[in-house]
């Protein structure tokens, strides 16, 4: 029988309904304060009423697929116009200032910089340093075997030891987030060209070059270019003792790779090699600059020690025409994030639509944040005592109990269950980016990637108003809007 998957629901505490938990005390106080404000005038209490009605519609109440309330989605759109307005979503290089531009990209990526350290092995690696978080992110370049021409038992073993390795990381404090980044791009065919056209023997029989050369020429428009990452966020912090310095907490972070990368090989995904300054640099130039990417190799060559970090950056980017569309060099790119996970159960192919290489350039990232395993059962228990709470409001207002409350009442029971039984607990979600050099064909891409929602049973939405930082998320840089994005000078690593 095919393994399934399932019980996946979000957190909802004690809220009813769409409110949440804070909504939901402040209706509850609310409606105590106007009943004891009956004994002692009618009067007022009438007026409490009618002010609290639609004060509490404004500020409490959700709606629509980002579920903000009607002040979040003014103030929201407040903030749009004004940056708007001031054209912060806006960046150009400084190309032809006398001052420095540093090591600065846009927007979220701007306090990122790049460190490069031994890797114990006898070469180099490259780590990402958040300069606002402290966080310290290393990219491992991985190669997934698949689970399509594995047989049961092996996709099994593959399975479980995924699994033992995502509760493992509750144990292990120091790992912030774990992103898993798929970029899926056609390529027409120039890197299987090149490779082969470089690798026919001249001193073989003419007929056998010649039937090379048909075959490369006309797969040239099937071929596509599909690369793995796996980055791991740090939070050197967290570690016991804490590192003093950016060093110490470089070699804390290199010191736990090798764990890490023989978990990752358990569950079918050999790391082929830790990411390196310049291909990061490469990477993140081509993800703003697509007209360049067939000319960006991921091996290594002579000019990489002339790679400098602004030169990852893009020259000019614009979002304040769109809400919708980020443009950045020769691209136009469209970004969606995660509404809603599957509410039954699902096989392992569910992402698969998602990853798959299609006419355009795809990037699939999905975030997962574990929970501490000493907090883990609390949060459970938690959401158990929420749904109860939920069930014993319907009673006492005679309203019958929706099957979707019902249903999640059992996930989270199911929940407590499986880590009562060591499972893991976390947080999750993805996001989807989309990019094409041609303004005309956007949406022809934008419709293929909702078409392929809908092979999913996992809900998305456009990041409207947000497509510059939802477009830096899914790099898989250590940038996590899940999570703080910036610190204090007091809990901020080494500032």
């Amino acid at each position: 029988m095919a393994r399934q998957f399932g019980g996946y629901r979000p957190m909802r505490g004690f809220g009813v309904g769409n409110i949440g938990t804070a909504g939901t005390v402040i209706i509850v106080l609310t409606v105590v304060t106007i009943a004891a404000s009956t004994f002692f005038s009618l009067k007022t209490a009438v007026v409490l009423t009618l002010l609290a009605i639609p004060i509490l519609v404004l500020t409490v109440v959700p709606f629509g697929g980002s579920r903000r309330t009607p002040v979040q989605h003014l103030t929201w759109k407040g903030r749009d116009a004004l940056a708007t307005w001031n054209s912060t979503d806006a960046y150009s290089s400084d190309i032809l200032s006398e001052v420095p531009g540093g090591d600065h990209l846009p927007g979220l990526l701007r306090p990122l910089k790049l460190l490069t350290v031994d890797d114990g092995l006898g070469g180099e690696q490259c780590l990402i340093w958040n300069r606002r978080t402290g966080t310290l992110s290393a990219v491992l370049r991985v190669s997934p075997a698949g689970i399509t021409l594995a047989d049961e038992s092996t996709a099994d073993a593959w399975v479980q030891a995924y699994g033992a390795w995502l509760a493992d990381l509750g144990f292990q404090p120091m790992i912030n987030s774990v992103v898993f980044t798929v970029e899926s791009s056609p390529t027409g065919g120039v890197n299987q060209r090149d490779y082969i056209l470089d690798r026919i023997d001249p001193d073989a029989p003419e007929i056998a070059q010649n039937i090379m050369r048909s075959i490369v020429s006309r797969s040239r428009s099937s071929t596509a270019d599909v690369s793995t990452l796996v980055t791991i966020n740090f939070d050197p912090q967290k570690a016991s003792p804490a590192p003093r310095t950016l060093l110490q907490g470089a070699s804390e972070v290199v010191r736990w790779l090798p764990g890490i990368e023989s978990a990752l090989a358990a569950a079918g995904a050999t790391v082929t090699a830790r990411a390196t300054t310049p291909f990061i640099i490469r990477r993140v130039r081509a993800a703003f600059d697509p007209a360049i990417r067939m000319f960006l190799s991921d091996g290594e060559s002579t000019e990489d020690e002339l790679l400098r970090w602004r030169d990852a950056g893009p020259l000019r980017t614009d979002s304040n025409n769109s809400t919708d569309v980020y443009k950045h060099d020769s691209g136009y790119s469209v970004s969606w994030v995660m509404q809603e996970t599957p509410s039954g159960v699902v096989r392992q192919h569910i992402l698969l639509p998602l990853v798959s290489p299609g006419k355009h350039y795809r990037r699939f990232s999905m975030v997962y944040r574990p929970f501490k395993a000493s907090e883990a059962a609390e949060i459970v228990e938690r959401e158990i005592t929420g749904g109860t709470v939920r069930r014993l409001f319907n009673q006492k207002t005679k309203k019958d109990e929706t099957q979707r409350d019902h249903d999640d009442r059992v996930r989270a029971r199911r929940a407590a269950q499986q880590e009562s039984m060591g499972a893991g607990l976390g947080q999750f979600t993805m996001y989807l980016t989309t990019t094409v050099r041609n303004e005309e064909t956007l949406a022809a891409a934008c419709a293929d990637v909702e078409s392929r929602f809908g092979n999913t049973k996992i809900r998305f939405r456009r990041a409207r108003g947000a497509q510059p930082a939802t477009f830096a998320a899914s790099l898989g840089l250590g940038i996590d809007p899940t999570s703080a994005l910036s610190r204090n000078a007091a809990t901020r690593w080494l500032e």
